[in-house]
This record gives C-alpha cells, structure tokens and sequence, in this order.
C-alpha cells in the first residue's frame, strides 16, 4: 500500500467517523429534548420566560430623581 492510498484512506475513514458521531450527537439531543417537560403556561403568553422587564420609575412609590 502506497503511502497515498494510507493517507487517503485514514481521511476518508476520519470524515465517516466524524458524519455517524454528527449524527449519533444529534439523535442524542433530540431525544433529551423530548423528554424534557413542556411549558404550556408561558408558550401562549407574549413575556420573556426567563426575564422580567424592569422600568426605572414607572411603577415606584419613590419620586424619580
């Protein structure tokens, strides 16, 4: 075997190896994504899930300086 062909065959082996490991990572997530739990309550809803609005002033007792 020419060297080559050796080289030729360690890059095509290495890029099928990386194709199934894309693949196999992809599979894995959406299946962790389908088992995590829904959250109906804030999917109709237009507010950020995860952060709330802050406006300076607007809703304080305390005069704004």
């Amino acid at each position: 075997m020419t060297i080559e062909k050796l080289f030729s065959t360690i890059i095509l082996v290495a890029f099928l190896v990386t194709i199934f490991l894309a693949m196999g990572s992809y599979a894995a997530y959406k299946w962790r994504e389908s088992r995590r739990p829904k959250l109906d309550e804030h999917a109709a809803s237009d507010e950020p899930v995860y952060f709330e609005r802050i406006t300076l002033g607007a809703d304080d007792d305390e005069p704004v300086r």
